[in-house]
């Protein structure tokens, strides 16, 4: 293999090389360019210095994540949306939430699930309510013949109970 590597073959390998995953004769090679090429070197020290802020950023975050949230808090911000907390609980959930911005977040996120879950309950609850009341009027405005038609019917069925009812009785009696 030829150890002079061209800017390209560097560029595919400098996340290996970052990462400790080439093999040592090509780590060599890597090396051996980086001394000679000024370019090359520069964009290697670029992506070390973004690769050490953002574990410094990373670290930062979970050191304050992890100490500036306690379980109590998480677990009562559900009872704050819903006001099932007492006074003095609510004023300490509201300190918590003014001063600390991850709970803040977990907080807009409640608020946001909580929204999404009430409208989709809504629509549910819309769709499956059928007034037929409504719908029978509505019947009965738009066509006079329903309200005919219904009206002989259930005069016909009064008039049968009744001959059936005053039948029985003459049978009975004589």
């Amino acid at each position: 293999m030829n150890k002079d590597l061209t800017c390209n073959q560097v560029s595919a390998l400098i996340n290996f090389y970052i990462e400790g995953k080439l093999n040592p004769r090509l780590r060599e090679y890597v090396d051996i360019h980086l001394s000679k090429c000024p370019v090359c070197r520069k964009k290697f020290e670029d992506l070390q210095k973004i690769l050490k802020t953002f574990k410094v950023i990373k670290n930062q975050k979970t050191i304050s994540t992890s100490d500036a949230i306690k379980p109590e808090y998480i677990r009562n911000l559900s009872a704050y949306i819903d006001n099932e907390l007492n006074s003095n609980e609510n004023i300490k959930i509201k300190k918590m939430t003014i001063s600390n911005p991850t709970i803040r977040k977990e907080l807009e996120n409640m608020y946001k699930f909580k929204k999404i879950i009430h409208s989709a309950y809504e629509k549910t609850k819309n769709d499956t309510k059928y007034d037929y009341s409504k719908n029978i009027m509505s019947n009965i405005q738009d066509n006079p013949e329903y309200t005919t038609t219904y009206f002989y019917k259930i005069a016909t069925i009064f008039v049968l109970l009744i001959t059936a009812i005053i039948g029985g009785f003459i049978y009975l009696y004589f």
